[in-house]
């Protein structure tokens, strides 16, 4: 491919093959046969067919099926539906998560423009946009969407916006004029690229790229890569696949037990059967999806909206996030904040709201007392053709630069645009670089002039400074130079003012822009949030690293993160970023801190150094050139105000303020409830592993099972499950974000917290089966009510001590948590209607219990309390040691 951008436009037509006044209608009817339509490439997913089929390669899945079957074939068919309910449940939920992801290639084909005009034969149509051909001649001019990437011919104040697609803020001045071969998309002047949209001026240009060839067409290929698997989606499945062999093995090995005993095959399928259900936790894929989708509620009211459930934990587990700057960390407006007119004079407020101080050395000034000051003020708000106006707050009509000198006016109080009349205006141009008007005011005619720094001095014989009116020298002009240079090493656009009063007479521009009389210096910039910088330093402390990726000039980007406190390694610019190798990328990327001109490949490969270094990388972005880099990250963020459809179709979350320190709320938000669905896991899991083995052995040691898989399906899925809830929903403990991020390849039970939950399943364990033990001379049935009993007792002690691995049961607030004790009560309420009301006596084979018996119940269970507080002070005297 041509770098048609450094090409002439003569010599870019030469190698299209094309004329200034387009291709004939022959010529362009081969080509469309040759390149096909101009349309992005549409890559079908899976269907929904597929997308079920799907839902039961889960190994939970798989074991339920298997449970179900043999419950069905051995004539326990109430236990089989129960099981068949609950395997319905889990398909339906992962259907329907996974069908309604999969919107953002829509999105993007949306962004293409129906129509365009093109020149054929030397006459100007309109043909479908999917019909342009590479060589074709197009004229675009405001409110138009490009319909295709194409070399620029001829422009008359050629604006574009590419922010969705570069990541630079203002809008971009285009002209014919080559730019390097080298230049990032950003600086691409030459250029126009389909599906940004012109704002100013108009022009012609040759179409040099169409379709899936286009920078465009290329981001969609990197879209349509598969998104990178939910952490939580990862460990359930791990959890998964080992509880799956677990109750293979205990079931393979009962079953081959009891028929080298003799026993009869059927009976031998049932004990196998219940060993299955119990096994597995049947509520844990419930309890998660709740604790998912409670965290969501929550975000939501913290301005995230999140979009799919699993990036509610992949929050939780970031060690990076990668940001934009544009709005993000900083507000997104433009504002002056200094003006240089002989001295420093410093603005206060941010933002679009004209509310703000002038300050020399420190000292409030009145800006109309300051000449030079006033005049400077006055040439920038004359010299402009944008509105302040307020709707739902306060906001810019026209372009953000030009508003930020309105606002800095309106601050000043000097409203002159009321009293003025415009009488001549020479718009900025790329080639002339500055824009002149002439006003009627009320002392005459009025010349402004605002523009480069170099330009408006070329053209300004005087200047002023506290004395009043003077020559301006050579040393005058140097050290103007110096101070622009300077603040612009600050990262402020600096713009030049100047004007002159004339009679009325020759308004030709030569005559009005020579002998100008130089005011001043704006210095503006798009301010950082106020929020942001504790919300960095909440980063720090969490051992979380913010790292700024931006497609901002490489100054302005450093500026930023040294005011924002996070430049804690290297800048590098995407032009640097272009000439590593991968692994030289890998080497260094924990070393650097931003990187500026970034384009969308860059972001990807960003991303895969990041993820290669084992970090849980969540990446924020607006633009269409963000978009692949939302969906390879672990976590996408959109923005939702000033975010594209396909950077939101895109994303997991997408937050409403498009602030940062929105990002740091949400990752609380996902630590905390991370750290629930370990709870309810643990609790639920510790119930599980007491099932089997009190089944396991009491079958080994030739023994009648002590409890039915119908009993056992009412503990996981009924009397488990309120105070799991519960647990879901625990409020956030003190200190979540003074900690480092876990190891991302941690397990959800990880040592410590599997030796607590072995430990508390070990109690429920000795309790159920000693019990079941005392009991069993009052008959089999009585022998296994008070089992059952047992162990949903077990179960509530247990849901109330793991609210807290880090505290004790007596260091805890008892009413801290409503909802669990409102579980606690509706599992001990379904623990007494098996066991007292009479259809279900007869459904579970239960018994009523004698005073005596709930006496020895409600003791044994204890032994669960006093593990549990055991085993959190190990737990705890190994984190302190660590």
């Amino acid at each position: 491919m041509a770098n048609w951008h450094a090409l002439p436009p003569e010599e870019a037509l030469k190698l299209l093959n094309s004329k200034p006044e387009g291709l004939s209608d022959g010529e362009a009817a081969t080509r469309l046969e040759r390149f096909g339509p101009n349309d992005l490439a549409r890559i079908s997913g899976p269907g929904p067919v597929r997308i079920l089929l799907r839902q039961f390669e889960n190994y939970m899945v798989l074991v339920l099926l298997a449970a179900a079957a043999i419950s069905w074939l051995s004539g326990e068919r109430s236990n089989a539906v129960v099981v068949l309910g609950i395997i319905l449940f889990i398909a339906i939920l992962g259907f329907v998560q996974e069908y309604r992801a999969e919107r953002a290639m829509e999105a993007l084909r949306k962004m293409v423009a129906p129509e365009a005009r093109v020149f054929r034969s030397g006459r100007l149509i309109t043909v479908p946009a999917r019909n342009l051909v590479p060589g074709d001649v197009i004229y675009i001019e405001a409110g138009d969407v490009v319909p295709a990437d194409a070399r620029i011919l001829d422009a008359a104040a050629l604006e574009t916006v590419e922010s969705s697609l570069t990541g630079e803020s203002n809008p971009v001045r285009k002209s014919p004029e080559p730019v390097e071969e080298n230049a990032p998309l950003a600086e691409r002047s030459s250029m126009l690229f389909m599906g940004t949209m012109v704002t100013y001026g108009n022009g012609r240009a040759v179409v040099t790229s169409t379709g899936s060839s286009t920078e465009l067409g290329r981001i969609s290929g990197m879209i349509q890569e598969t998104p990178a698997e939910p952490p939580l989606k990862i460990r359930l499945q791990q959890l998964s696949k080992g509880l799956a062999v677990l109750v293979f093995i205990a079931a393979l090995g009962v079953f081959s037990v009891q028929v080298y005993r003799g026993y009869p095959v059927l009976d031998t399928l049932l004990i196998a059967a219940a060993l299955a259900v119990a096994g597995i936790p049947e509520a844990l894929p419930f309890v998660v999806t709740l604790a998912l989708a409670y965290g969501t509620q929550s975000m939501a009211r913290r301005n995230a909206i999140v979009r799919r459930l699993p990036a509610v934990e992949t929050l939780g587990s970031t060690t990076v996030i990668c940001t934009d700057k544009t709005g993000t960390l900083t507000r997104g407006e433009m504002s002056v904040r200094e003006v240089w007119c002989g001295r420093r004079v410093e603005v206060t407020g941010s933002g679009y709201v004209p509310e703000g101080v002038f300050k020399i050395d420190g000292s409030e000034v009145d800006p109309v007392s300051v000449d030079a000051l006033k005049e400077t003020i006055i040439t920038g708000a004359l010299c402009n053709n944008s509105e302040i106006v307020f709707e739902d707050g306060w906001r810019i009509a026209g372009d953000p630069t030009e508003g930020a000198l309105i606002v800095l006016a309106r601050k000043a109080g000097l409203d002159v645009r009321e009293r003025c009349r415009e009488v001549t205006e020479y718009p900025f141009a790329s080639d002339t670089r500055r824009m002149t008007t002439v006003h009627e005011c009320d002392s005459g005619l009025r010349v402004s002039m605002k523009g480069a720094v170099e330009v408006v001095l070329e053209r300004c014989a005087y200047t002023m400074d506290s004395s009043g009116l003077k020559p301006l020298t050579d040393v005058d002009r140097r050290r103007i130079l110096e101070i622009a240079d300077e603040m612009a090493g600050r990262a402020l656009r600096v713009l030049a003012a100047a004007f002159k009063q004339i009679e009325s007479g020759d308004l030709g521009r030569d005559v009005l822009e020579r002998d100008m009389i130089f005011t001043g210096l704006f210095g503006m910039m798009d301010p950082p949030r106020e929020e942001v910088f504790g919300a960095i330093d909440v980063c720090k402390k969490a051992g979380i690293r913010p790292v700024m990726i931006t497609g901002d000039h490489k100054r302005t980007a450093e500026a930023i993160a040294r005011e924002l406190h996070m430049l804690n390694g290297e800048v590098l610019d995407g032009s640097e970023l272009d000439s590593m190798s991968d692994q030289e990328l890998s080497d260094r990327i924990e070393r650097i801190s931003v990187f500026s001109r970034a384009t969308a490949e860059h972001k990807m490969r960003i991303i895969k150094a990041l993820k290669e270094h084992g970090h849980i990388v969540a990446m924020t972005g607006d633009g269409v050139n963000d978009a692949p880099a939302l969906r390879s990250a672990d976590i996408g963020i959109a923005m939702g105000r000033a975010g594209t459809d396909v950077s939101k179709e895109a994303s997991d979350v997408v937050l409403a303020d498009d602030n940062f320190a929105t990002i740091v709320a949400a990752v609380e938000e996902g630590r905390r409830i991370y750290e629930n669905i370990r709870k309810a896991s643990s609790y639920m899991l510790a119930v599980t592993f007491a099932e089997v083995a009190v089944i396991l052995i009491a079958v080994l040691f030739g023994l009648p099972a002590p409890l039915l898989a119908l009993q056992i399906l009412w503990i996981n899925v009924v009397a488990e499950d309120f105070p799991a809830i519960g647990l879901a929903v625990e409020p956030a403990r003190s200190g979540l974000m003074n900690e480092r991020p876990r190891n991302p390849k941690e397990p959800i039970l990880s040592r410590d917290v599997l030796r607590y939950t072995l430990g508390t399943s070990a109690a429920m364990l000795i309790g159920t089966l000693g019990l079941f033990l005392i009991n069993i001379d009052d008959g089999l049935g009585y022998a296994r009510t008070v089992a059952f009993a047992s162990l949903g007792i077990c179960a509530i002690y247990n849901a109330y001590s793991s609210r807290s691995f880090h505290h004790s049961l007596l260091q805890m607030n008892p009413l801290g948590n409503r909802k669990l004790l409102a579980g606690i009560v509706a599992s001990l309420a379904s623990v007494l209607m098996v066991i007292y009301i009479p259809v279900f006596q007869m459904a579970f084979e239960t018994l009523p219990l004698t005073l005596d018996s709930w006496l020895q119940v409600w003791l044994v269970s204890t032994i669960v309390i006093v593990i549990a507080e055991v085993l959190k002070r190990s737990m705890m005297w190994h984190h302190a040691a660590r």
